[in-house]
């Protein structure tokens, strides 16, 4: 099992972007924060089911999240890189933990859409909304580690390595761009997952 684990871990990252964007639509249309207190409320009333079911969705992605992270930490760890390895975990765990609070504000949302006030259902919605910062850095410092550890080994190619450093720094600069530096990073992790699953490194892995 502990082969099987290591081999196929990487995936998570795949799965676990899957389900996040699968839970972004089930969810239904997002409420903004400029409408009223009796608008968000009313969106959080008639969609209660879609936003409970895209919170789960959402944890069910962290997890997945949860084992890329600790395979990845494992195999730069396997390359003589401990420290790195250790960002590698520290990073994930910072992400996930992100990603489930993320999930339980909109549960919660969901959940007390009948029993809350309008005004106490916006300010909730409001600190959903801009509770981003713990999974958008956490992601990026992951990114940032298993690049770094392909820069200076041969768990993954050198100019892989690169993007994943030009990821960090885009997604970190707080400007709109840092969306781009998003996109790079989750398109880090599919290359990531499927490289260290079917090549090279993944026959060395499961040995």
């Amino acid at each position: 099992m502990e082969q099987k684990l290591q081999r196929y871990g990487p995936l998570g990252a795949i799965a676990g972007i899957i389900l996040v964007l699968v839970s972004f639509g089930v969810h239904g249309r997002w409420a903004s924060t400029e409408e009223s207190p009796q608008e968000i409320a009313d969106l959080y009333v008639q969609n209660q089911d879609r936003v409970f079911m895209g919170s789960w969705l959402a944890i069910l992605g962290a997890l997945c999240m949860l084992v890329f992270g600790m395979c990845m930490s494992q195999r730069v760890r396997d390359t003589g890189q401990q420290l790195l390895g250790m960002l590698v975990a520290g990073a994930t765990l910072i992400a996930v933990a992100g990603m489930a609070v993320d999930s339980t504000l909109r549960a919660g949302l969901s959940i007390q859409a009948e029993n809350m006030s309008p005004e106490a259902m916006k300010t909730m919605h409001a600190i959903w909304d801009a509770f981003f910062w713990p999974m958008h850095a956490g992601m990026a410092t992951l990114v940032l580690a298993i690049g770094l550890a392909a820069l200076s080994s041969g768990l993954l190619p050198k100019w892989l390595g690169w993007i994943g450093v030009v990821a960090f720094v885009v997604a970190m600069i707080p400007a709109p761009t840092m969306f781009a530096g998003i996109i790079l990073s989750l398109l880090f992790m599919v290359i990531t997952a499927l490289m260290m699953t079917f090549g090279k490194s993944s026959t060395a892995a499961a040995s």
